[in-house]
């Protein structure tokens, strides 16, 4: 049995403020190595190729809409989004986003 809490389509928005569909895939969030941080981790459901991998940053502006999709900027003009088939998969890695934003941003103010 397929896990369709955590399946999501992926976005980027293109120069023509258009939603592109980057490939529908399974998202699951750990700790890249290469990265150095908690990330999120898309890999496609067609042959398991990774179609997204990104470091959850604590400056970037998380964004959940309506209840089941997740927007955010990576860099300027880069926008992505993640279209979740459940609630419940995207409540799942939104406290997740929270956890890592939260949790850096407490360290940071007890460093000041």
């Amino acid at each position: 049995m397929t896990d369709t809490r955590r399946r999501v389509k992926v976005y980027t928005l293109n120069e023509d403020r258009q939603w592109d569909d980057r490939g529908t895939g399974h998202v699951s969030s750990g700790y890249v190595e290469r990265l150095r941080g908690t990330s999120l981790l898309v890999r496609a459901e067609s042959d398991g190729s990774l179609l997204l991998e990104s470091k959850i940053n604590p400056n970037t502006a998380y964004q959940k809409q309506q209840d089941t999709l997740i927007v955010w900027s990576e860099a300027e003009n880069y926008d992505l989004a993640l279209s979740f088939q459940e609630k419940a998969g995207c409540d799942e890695i939104w406290e997740k986003i929270c956890q890592v934003t939260n949790q850096v941003s407490s360290q940071t103010a007890d460093l000041v």
